[in-house]
């Protein structure tokens, strides 16, 4: 079955210099179903969207996300770690601030919008001394982590709820890449909006946000830039209410 994500874009320039997306009318593919998915374009990244599960990335990681983005363009993000693939064992938060800005519509990945961003703190928060044990043994591997593994406190000295940070954009520092940690999820971006069956109630309309795919390989991860997509988030606002059929 064709897929019909394709949408022209053209960038156009205003008075002020900022550069704008324009799209043609939605495009819509049928599920097995006959529901639509509509795939909403450009992107319509504002408010907050959350995990509908446990997802697991390579390495292995088990994790859940959830990410609020503003009309500013500024977004804050969590991602929650886990030590089993059913996110039942807390072991350390990520705390993300930024800013994200649209750009054109993907030339290798159909119905996807690149996005630049950047990344202005990212904090860590650790569950356990397990957890701080663990991150720094990571650190310690490589020459550049071991002066962040320093900046880490002693197991001893372990607080619940203690936010230590890795990256200060304004203070031009960075341990994210020791940690092996990025964010280009987000420079692939896609939002839809489909029609999910309910087993116990009818099928209501959801919002979803897919971004960029993750590298197997934790040493790539730096360089990869997505051509495919992660389990997608959900819109965390209120329900858009029953689906009623049509468009």
């Amino acid at each position: 079955m064709s897929v019909c994500f394709a949408a022209h874009t053209a960038e156009a320039t205003g008075t002020g210099g900022d550069s704008h997306l324009h799209w043609e009318p939605r495009c819509q593919r049928p599920l097995p179903n006959r529901a639509p998915v509509t795939a909403l374009l450009p992107p319509r990244l504002d408010g907050p969207w959350v995990s509908t599960g446990c997802e697991v990335r390579p390495g292995p990681e088990f994790l859940t996300r959830s990410y609020t983005f503003y009309p500013n363009r500024l977004f804050r993000g969590y991602q929650f770690y886990y030590r089993d693939p059913f996110c039942r064992e807390p072991a350390h938060s990520l705390l993300i601030k930024g800013k994200v800005r649209l750009r054109r519509a993907s030339w290798v990945t159909r119905g996807a919008t690149e996005a630049d961003y950047q990344l202005h703190k990212v904090g860590i928060v650790f569950h356990s001394r397990r957890a701080l044990l663990d991150v720094t043994r990571s650190l310690n591997q490589t020459w550049a982590g071991q002066d962040c593994a320093q900046r880490l406190p002693p197991a001893r000295a372990w607080l619940p709820g203690a936010l230590y940070e890795l990256l200060s954009a304004r203070a031009k520092r960075d341990c994210t890449e020791a940690l092996g940690f990025t964010m280009h999820e987000l420079s692939l971006v896609r939002t839809q909006r489909r029609v999910q069956l309910q087993p116990r109630a009818g099928p209501r309309l959801v919002d979803e946000l897919y971004l960029g795919d993750v590298h197997t390989d934790p040493v790539e991860r730096r360089h990869y830039r997505p051509t495919g997509y992660q389990r997608p988030l959900q819109s965390a606002l209120v329900s858009l209410g029953p689906w009623k059929g049509g468009h």
